[in-house]
């Protein structure tokens, strides 16, 4: 009895090898191109709103990949999720990842396309304009479309991510923050505004599909961490800042301490001004940061995936102060202190000529 189980046991550890070996196999060859000597160009259309699973099937009707299943498992390992819809150059001779890289990176046929560019720490005003002649709107009007309460309860149902929270009285665009800041590529004809919408979330929602289990696990509710985290986005593009800068944000909440955000400030204000003056820092505002204890009542911008991160998992530190750089007195980066005294001292000794000029006037 026991050789029979012994037998089996043996049987199914060598098929076990045997099916693992193929599947490495699999996926190895998978990243490979089909054909190396093929350089055939072939023109892909990837259609807005198209899920990488879609592409991979697509992709294998063309001939262009053969294991559209191995290769739905390469793209979620390696997060090539933020594809941008367009018309793409594509050959036999190129690799998985070579196609996505051109997926992710926009590289389209440039004359069937129109690239719209959200970049990172820009706020709603500038996303609508940039948007205006993708759907045929003024700018105005496609704010207005993002402050209709009934469109906003139905992308509340839609996307985890938009919670009740948004519709808070006082919020002056509900949507602001959750648009992804990325380079978008539109075919060349007039899209609706719910079309475009639907696209820019769905792109916010795979890149927080990795860290999605994170906000169960964070201190601030979901739409916290959205303003949290576009404050810190303004604050620093350092990825390497942000977490500390974070640290700073939650040692000054704990220890009920004003966040005294510029940030806040030229949101509140609705300006974009380099300097923040005191009498600026007044303005009684749910989005002064100087004026109003706690998180801003909303995001001020749309924050990266690294300012994200950095509010769900922020660095613990003693520091409750920061003062950037900003004009490369000393090396361009974001300096941290302890206390008030040591933060003056840093300012008043390398940076305050130039920050009261408006420029470089290091000595």
């Amino acid at each position: 009895m026991r050789k029979v189980i012994l037998g089996i046991v043996i049987t199914l550890i060598v098929a076990l090898a045997g099916i693992l070996g193929y599947l490495g196999i699999l996926y190895v060859k998978t990243q490979e191109p089909v054909n190396p000597s093929d350089e055939t160009v072939m023109n892909y259309t990837l259609q807005p709103g198209t899920s990488t699973k879609g592409v991979n099937r697509e992709l294998a009707e063309l001939g262009l990949i053969e294991h559209p299943e191995m290769a739905n498992l390469i793209v979620k390992l390696n997060d090539w999720s933020h594809i941008q819809a367009g018309e793409y150059e594509l050959s036999p001779s190129m690799t998985l990842e070579q196609m996505y890289q051109k997926f992710e990176s926009g590289d389209v046929v440039e004359a069937n396309t129109t690239k719209v560019v959200i970049p990172e720490g820009y706020d709603l005003e500038y996303i609508a304009a940039s948007l205006s002649l993708i759907v045929d709107l003024s700018a105005e009007d496609i704010l207005n479309e993002w402050k209709n309460i009934d469109y906003l309860k139905q992308l509340v149902n839609e996307y985890w991510f938009l919670t009740d929270d948004i519709l808070k009285e006082g919020i002056r665009y509900p949507l602001e923050g959750y648009f992804y800041p990325a380079t978008y590529s539109f075919l060349d004809q007039v899209y609706t505004l719910d079309e475009v919408t639907h696209l820019i979330l769905d792109v916010t929602a795979k890149k927080l599909e990795p860290v999605k289990s994170w906000f169960d696990e964070a201190s601030l509710n979901i739409h916290q961490v959205f303003s949290l985290a576009s404050v810190i986005e303004g604050e620093t593009q350092n990825v390497e800042e942000m977490p500390i800068v974070a640290g700073v944000f939650f040692n000054r909440i704990n220890s009920g301490m004003y966040l005294q955000s510029d940030m806040t400030v030229l949101y509140a204000l609705d300006e974009h001004n380099e300097r923040v003056t005191e009498a600026m820092t007044k303005v009684q505002s749910p989005y002064n940061t100087y004026v109003t204890p706690g998180i801003p009542i909303g995001p001020v911008s749309s924050p990266s995936i690294e300012a994200i991160k950095a509010v769900l998992h922020p660095d613990e530190n003693n520091y409750y102060y920061f003062i950037a750089d900003m004009y490369g007195c000393v090396d361009g980066k974001t300096h941290f202190f302890e206390t008030y005294e040591e933060h003056m001292k840093f300012y008043r000794n390398y940076l305050l000529p130039s920050y009261e000029a408006g420029t470089n006037v290091c000595q």
